[in-house]
């Protein structure tokens, strides 16, 4: 009996695989009719390429994806191949090349012999003087050129390139400017992504986490996962997506991904955006549906599928329960010697990427920033715990307006979250720092900041009441409550000044401005099943231990069980239940569904009785 029970789950489980992937296929094709029905964008690269990517999938039209391939190298690409953005196109090219040309694994000669060469000597004309073999050397695995995610377009563009010419015979024999072949760069970077792949794994992941920016970094690891023809380097990139699905999925509810965000710009990507929903919606039917965007192409058209426990995690929400997830990232800048000044990727004719992008060595071994999410089915809140660190610490790609704040579930938009004024020019830099614990979250501005001004957004989907210098608010499953300590606050509209390059009408919602900047603002959230109404939570809320004396914060939430502490003139390492926060734990990835130690190399993921493990040292 018990082996038929056996027989009777693996069945089940494959089945449910099975429609999954069916599912996934379904979602593709339809945004893949769209685009040949109606390439997106109407115009420039990405064009040519999502028409052309479309009709050769379909198998429909093909001479027109010909044609688009050829008008796109007559008329695009010399402006792209001089304006240095051309990057973001390459590894586009290099799919359809995998998947179409003559000697696709996949779908062989889809794609004329005249499109295939123009195609080929695209790839070459940008990657030959441009790629070196000293950008796969290990001890620059943690460089990272122009920032987080045109790094990862550029050299797994390289890698591609590499692939190809390497197997090509009008090109194998030919050499880069450096002098290096393409079997020998191939090779180099296939070495370079292994680590690559195992050294993000085991130290955190993105610097850029839960940013917009994260489409166009997973663009090409879908190109590793589906074609690269080494074993180990496919499997630990398919680990990777795993890895970062898993990361992802755990953390949104409905598509919408909570926890703290780097590099989310003012605007929609904060009040009303959320990373990754359009790539998610093809691999779980989850956020943002049929969407067209160039960078989703990838997640649209690959063979990579997540592990059952990782849609399982993406799916069942309340399944998931209620847990703390700690996590390092990487971020802090590797200091460098003024002797060894770092290659000149900008003008220098060696490195002649002609874009005035800055090079960025992140320090491999982490530290000075602790992520923390308090995950419910009702709610996520999150913050990055950082040291009170001058600014110049940081690499700009991960201190970039970052995003402190909750989410909650039953509405796409509602949420609340700390933000400064958005400058005339430029961004934001190390804005805040903070301590949270569970649902309850502390946030103070820092000095050494570029920051101006301190407000906290509230959703228009909220309902707001206020009480004896609290404003509370209900959403559909939680109830929140925001204190600003110092000063007087006052309620201002969204304008437009404040939406980055975004145009038409602002976003339903209110600012409440602190008068001082520098004050620390408490938010606290409760499920409404741990509370009997609004008025239960708000009189929880003021009876509250609070005691706010020569710029020492301490508050004790009862409905959290925690005391936090916060040193408001960054004297000390704010304080949870009497104990400074450790900004560089052991684990690396610390909750119930998803656990490994700082530079293991192997990370767990478990939901219920699924366990995957994940080996990114296994040869």
């Amino acid at each position: 009996m018990k082996t038929l029970c056996l027989i009777l789950s693996a069945i089940l489980a494959s089945t449910t695989t099975c429609a999954i992937a069916a599912d996934a296929d379904a979602r593709r094709d339809v945004v893949l009719r769209a685009q040949l029905a109606r390439p997106y964008p109407p115009d420039g690269c990405w064009h040519y390429e999502d028409l052309a990517l479309a009709a050769y999938w379909l198998n429909e039209r093909t001479a027109d994806a010909d044609k688009a391939i050829l008008s796109e190298r007559e008329k695009e690409f010399p402006a792209s191949l001089k304006d240095g953005s051309f990057h973001w196109h390459a590894y586009i090219l290099e799919r359809i090349y995998f998947l179409f040309g003559r000697a696709s694994k996949h779908f062989p000669g889809r794609m004329s012999t005249e499109a295939e060469a123009a195609l080929l000597d695209m790839l070459w004309q940008w990657a030959e003087p441009r790629c070196r073999l000293e950008m796969t050397l290990p001890e620059r695995d943690w460089w990272t050129w122009g920032s987080e995610n045109h790094h990862a377009q550029a050299w797994a563009s390289f890698w591609g390139a590499a692939q190809i010419f390497a197997q090509h015979a009008g090109y194998k024999d030919r050499r880069y400017a450096d002098g290096t072949t393409p079997a020998q760069m191939a090779a180099a970077f296939n070495g370079y992504f292994k680590r690559f792949a195992r050294e993000r794994a085991a130290k955190g992941l993105l610097v850029e986490c839960n940013s917009g920016y994260n489409k166009y970094t997973l663009g090409g690891w879908y190109n590793l996962a589906d074609f690269a023809d080494d074993p180990v380097l496919r499997r630990r990139f398919a680990m990777l997506l795993d890895l970062f699905w898993a990361d992802w999925a755990i953390e949104q509810i409905n598509g919408v991904r909570g926890g703290s965000r780097h590099r989310c710009y003012p605007g929609t990507d904060s009040t009303a955006g959320s990373s990754m929903d359009g790539l998610a919606w093809f691999h779980f039917g989850l956020g943002r549906e049929k969407s067209q965007h160039p960078s989703h192409m990838c997640a649209a058209t690959t063979f990579w599928r997540p592990s059952r426990v990782v849609t399982d995690l993406a799916l069942d929400v309340a399944g998931r329960g209620v847990y703390e997830y700690l996590s390092r990232r990487p971020g802090l800048a590797q200091p460098r010697k003024e002797d060894a000044p770092l290659p000149n990727y900008v003008n220098d004719p060696k490195h002649p990427f002609f874009v005035a992008q800055g090079l960025y060595p992140l320090r491999p071994d982490g530290g000075g920033l602790l992520r923390y999410s308090y995950c419910t089915p009702d709610f996520v809140i999150g913050t990055s715990i950082v040291e009170a660190r001058p600014k110049e610490d940081w690499t700009a790609i991960n201190s970039q307006n970052r995003w402190e704040g909750v989410i909650f579930a039953g509405h796409p938009t509602a949420r609340i979250f700390t933000q400064p004024l958005t400058p005339k020019r430029g961004s934001v830099y190390n804005a805040h720092w903070s301590v949270q614990k569970r649902g309850v979250l502390i946030v103070q501005r820092l000095k050494t900041s570029n920051a101006k001004g301190q407000r906290i957004w509230f959703d228009g989907a909220l309902r707001r009441v206020e009480r004896d210098g609290w404003v509370f608010a209900e959403a559909p499953q939680a109830f929140a409550a925001v204190r600003v300590m110092d000063g007087k606050t006052e309620w201002e509209p969204d304008t437009m000044d404040q939406h980055r390059k975004k145009k038409g009408a602002t976003d339903a919602g209110e600012w409440l401005k602190c008068v001082d900047e520098f004050s620390p603002v408490i938010i606290e959230v409760a499920r409404k099943s741990d509370c009997k109404d609004l008025g239960a939570f708000q009189d929880a809320i003021l009876a509250n231990p609070l005691k706010w004396e020569n710029r020492r914060l301490d508050y004790t939430s009862r409905l959290n069980k925690t005391v936090l502490t916060l040193f408001a003139d960054y004297s000390r390492p704010p304080m949870v239940d009497g104990q400074p926060v450790n900004y560089a734990p052991r684990k690396v990835y610390d909750s119930p569904l998803i656990q490994s130690a700082f530079g293991s190399g192997v990370v767990t993921i478990r939901k219920g009785d699924r366990k995957l493990v994940l080996d990114f040292d296994a040869e």
